[in-house]
C-alpha cells in the first residue's frame, strides 16, 4: 500500500440516538445488573452488540423470549404499539431506548392518521424503524414505499387528503425521486412540516460527498444492516468515487487501493471512533497524511429515559 493522504470526514459516526441507547444500556446495566433483555440489534453495529453480549445483555426479537417481570429495552429503531401493551401485560420493565427523532415520525403518523390524512411512508420494508411507525395507525390509513413500483400499485380516494412521512435514515436524493413520483399521481400530497430524513444521516451525507471531490476511494466503517451507513456508501458512489462499507479493517482487500494514493474514511451514525482509528493505522505509513474535514460541527445531545 501506497497511501500518501487520507482524508476524514466529520462529522463521522455516533450521532446524538446512538450515543443516548448505548448510555441507556449500561445505565440499566449498571442500575440492575444482568441479565437484561434488549429487543432488536440496540444500534446496527456488530462490534458494539459484541461487547454487550460479553457484559450479559440478551438480544432477543420476540417478547415472548423474555421471562415475566424481567428488564428489557427497546432499540432506537422504535417499536410499534403493540408490544408496549405486551410489555405491560407482561410485567415487563420497559426502557426505551427508541430515538427521539424516530419518536417524531411516530407522533406525526399518529396525529395525521387522527386529523383523516392517508400517509405515504417511505421507507424499507422490514426495517425495524418502518415496521415500529407503519404500527402506530390501521394499514387503511397508511402506505409503506419502498419502491417506484410501490408508488404505480397505490391507489388512494381522490378525497383523501395525503402526506408523506419517511424513515429517518434514508438519502435526500433517494427521497427526492420518490416524491416526486408520488406528486405526479397526487399533486395535492402534503410533506411534513419539518422533513423526517434526521440531521445525522444528512450531515454524514454531505460530508462523504465533500471526501469524494478530494479522494480516488471511500471506506465507510458501519455494519451491512446499517441503513444510513449503506446510504453513505451510495452517496460516494453517486460521486463517481470507488467505495466500500467495511465492518472494520479485516474486511479491507488490498486490492481495492493498490493503485490509489488519496483515501477518504467515514463512518457510519452506529460506528464507534475506535474502528475507524483502526481503519487509519491499517492503511497509513509513517509518510502517511491524514486531513480531517470538517463539513459542520454537531451539538446535539438527547437525555436518557426518564425513567433512568
Amino acid at each position: 500500500m501506497n497511501v500518501k493522504k487520507i482524508y476524514l470526514a466529520s462529522p463521522r459516526g455516533f450521532c446524538a440516538g446512538v450515543s443516548r441507547a448505548i448510555s441507556t444500556v449500561n445505565a440499566v446495566l449498571e442500575k440492575h445488573g444482568n441479565p437484561i433483555y434488549v429487543r432488536h440489534h440496540i444500534v446496527h453495529n456488530d462490534h458494539i452488540i459484541s461487547d454487550f453480549k460479553k457484559k450479559g445483555v440478551i438480544f432477543i426479537e420476540k417478547l415472548e423470549e423474555v421471562p415475566n417481570g424481567s428488564i428489557v429495552i427497546f432499540s432506537a429503531h422504535g417499536s410499534p404499539p403493540e408490544l408496549y401493551n405486551q410489555a405491560k401485560e407482561r410485567n415487563l420493565v420497559v426502557y426505551d431506548a427508541t430515538c427521539p427523532l424516530v419518536t417524531k415520525v411516530h407522533l406525526e403518523a399518529k396525529r395525521y392518521a387522527n386529523e383523516g390524512y392517508f400517509i405515504i411512508y417511505i421507507g424499507h420494508k422490514n426495517h425495524p424503524e418502518a415496521i415500529g411507525v407503519t404500527g402506530e395507525v390501521t394499514s387503511n390509513n397508511i402506505f409503506l414505499v419502498d419502491t417506484l413500483e410501490d408508488i404505480r400499485i397505490l391507489t388512494i380516494p381522490d378525497e383523501r387528503k395525503v402526506i408523506i412521512l419517511t424513515q429517518t435514515t434514508l438519502s435526500m436524493n433517494d427521497t427526492k425521486q420518490f416524491v416526486a413520483e408520488i406528486r405526479k399521481r397526487y399533486p395535492h400530497v402534503l410533506l411534513p412540516p419539518v422533513f423526517d430524513i434526521c440531521y445525522a444521516t444528512q450531515n454524514r451525507q454531505n460530508a462523504v460527498k465533500e471526501l469524494a471531490k478530494k479522494t480516488e476511494a471511500i471506506f465507510v466503517v458501519g455494519s451491512k444492516t446499517s441503513s444510513n451507513s449503506n446510504k453513505l456508501r451510495d452517496a460516494a458512489k453517486q460521486q463517481g468515487v470507488e467505495a466500500y462499507l467495511i465492518n472494520d479493517k479485516t474486511e479491507i482487500n488490498p486490492d481495492w487501493i493498490k493503485d490509489k494514493h488519496v483515501i477518504g474514511v467515514t463512518a457510519g451514525a452506529s460506528a464507534p471512533d475506535n474502528l475507524v482509528k483502526d481503519v487509519i493505522n491499517y492503511l497509513s505509513t509513517s509518510e502517511t497524511e491524514v486531513v480531517e474535514i470538517t463539513t459542520i460541527k454537531e451539538s446535539i445531545i438527547f437525555p436518557l429515559p426518564k425513567n433512568l
